[in-house]
C-alpha cells in the first residue's frame, strides 16, 4: 500500500462533519421508529453505494492483491459490534439525558487506544497516551451541560451506563476496521477502502435486516414508507463511514478516532460564531483542552 501521508487527517475530519449532520437527521427518525430501526437506516440506505463501489473496485484490482480471510473475520466484527453501539447511542438519548449519554460514550477516546494496542499492536506513544487523556477530559467538560461533578455522580445512570457501552462498541468497530483494512494485501488505500467499506456495510445491512425481520417486521414497513426522510441518513453515512475507513487505511484507529473528538468543538464553535450563545468558561476550558489533546496525538502520539 502507497503511504497516504496526512491525507488522513483531512479525510476524518470530512467524516467528523458528516457524522454531525446524520447523526442529528438519525436523531429525527426517531418520531416514527425504534432505536433499532432508526439504526439500521444508517446501514441500509449507505449499502447500495457501497455495493456499487466495491464491486467496480474488486473487478479492477490488480495481481498480486491478497485478501486475507482475518479481513473477513475483521470486516464482520465491526460490522456487528458498530450496529450494537449505534443502537446503544440511540437508546442513551431516548433515555432523555442526551447530555449524560453523550459524556459517557467519549470513553471510546481512551478505549480505542487500548483496544488498538491489544489487538493491533499499535499503541499510541506516552505523549499520546496524555493527549488521548487530555481529550477525554476537554469533550466531558462541554457535554457535561450540568458541570462535569454532576455527570460524574450520576454514573450509575441508564443514559451513563448506555453512553459507555456504545462507547465501547464504537470503539471495538474502529479496532475492526483498521484491521480488516491492514489485511488486504498490496492494494493502495482507495482499494482497501472500497472493498473494507463493501464488507462492512453488506454485513450489516443482512444481519440487521434479518434481525429486524425476525423481531419488528413493521419497523422495515415504516423505513419503507418513510424512505423519503431516510435516504439523506443513508447517503450522510455512506459518506462517512468512508471517509472513517480510508482514515484508518492510513493512520491508527487510535489516532483517528482522537481526530474526531473535534466534532463537539466545532458544535462549540458554531453556536458560539454563528448563533452568539453564550457559554460558560468550562467550555472554553474544554475546547482548549480538546484542541491541544489532539494536537498531541496527532504529532506525538
Amino acid at each position: 500500500m502507497r503511504s497516504g501521508g496526512l491525507i488522513w487527517i483531512p479525510l476524518t475530519l470530512a467524516a467528523t462533519i458528516a457524522q454531525v449532520f446524520r447523526t442529528a437527521r438519525q436523531h429525527e427518525l426517531r418520531q416514527f421508529l425504534s432505536s433499532s430501526g432508526a439504526a439500521y437506516v444508517r446501514f441500509l440506505f449507505a449499502w447500495p453505494f457501497a455495493v456499487l463501489l466495491g464491486l467496480l473496485t474488486w473487478l479492477r484490482l490488480p495481481e498480486g492483491t491478497d485478501i486475507q480471510m482475518s479481513f473477513w473475520l475483521w470486516s464482520a466484527m465491526a460490522g456487528m459490534v458498530q450496529i450494537t453501539g449505534t443502537v446503544l447511542l440511540l437508546q442513551a438519548f431516548r433515555a432523555r439525558d442526551f447530555a449524560i449519554g453523550t459524556v459517557y460514550s467519549k470513553a471510546e477516546v481512551i478505549l480505542v487506544a487500548v483496544g488498538s494496542a491489544v489487538f493491533l499492536n499499535e499503541p499510541l506513544r506516552g505523549l499520546g497516551w496524555l493527549g488521548a487523556a487530555v481529550v477525554l477530559i476537554g469533550v466531558a467538560l462541554l457535554a457535561a451541560t450540568s458541570g462535569i461533578e454532576a455527570a460524574l455522580q450520576r454514573w450509575g445512570d441508564p443514559a451513563a451506563r448506555l453512553g459507555i457501552g456504545a462507547g465501547l462498541f464504537f470503539a471495538l468497530s474502529a479496532v475492526g476496521i483498521r484491521g480488516a483494512a491492514t489485511s488486504i494485501i498490496s492494494a493502495t488505500v482507495w482499494e482497501r477502502t472500497c472493498l473494507t467499506l463493501f464488507a462492512i456495510l453488506s454485513c450489516q445491512a443482512l444481519l440487521h435486516g434479518i434481525f429486524l425481520a425476525v423481531t419488528d417486521r413493521r419497523q422495515l414497513t415504516l423505513i419503507w414508507t418513510h424512505r423519503a426522510r431516510c435516504l439523506p441518513v443513508g447517503v450522510l453515512s455512506f459518506a462517512g463511514t468512508m471517509g472513517w475507513i480510508a482514515a484508518m487505511t492510513v493512520a491508527t484507529a487510535a489516532k483517528v478516532r482522537t481526530l474526531g473528538q473535534v466534532e463537539i468543538v466545532l458544535v462549540f464553535l458554531i453556536s458560539l460564531i454563528r448563533m452568539r450563545e453564550k457559554h460558560p468558561a468550562k467550555d472554553y476550558l474544554g475546547s482548549g483542552l480538546v484542541l491541544i489533546g489532539v494536537l498531541l496525538v496527532v504529532t506525538l502520539g
